[in-house]
């Protein structure tokens, strides 16, 4: 595949924006508004932002190392 370098350090770069933007959603479960549909939405909204945060990360990761494992 042969894709520019810095768009696998861009997909790493959104993937830790995810998983900080999840974190910090999923900080707001313990605000005494959040309960019934709102609670639900935070927690698909935090932990669905994080899943793809993960995932995005270790995509790229494993793309830049086979990447630099082929430069000679």
């Amino acid at each position: 595949m042969n894709v520019p370098r810095w768009v696998w350090w861009g997909i790493l770069g959104g993937a830790a924006f995810l998983l900080i933007w999840g974190w910090f959603v999923l900080g707001f479960l313990s605000e005494p508004s959040a309960v019934g549909r709102m609670r639900t939405a935070l927690v698909f909204i935090g932990a669905g932002s994080m899943v793809v945060g993960i995932a995005g990360g270790v995509i790229s990761l494993a793309f830049l190392v086979v990447r630099y494992s082929r430069r000679k």
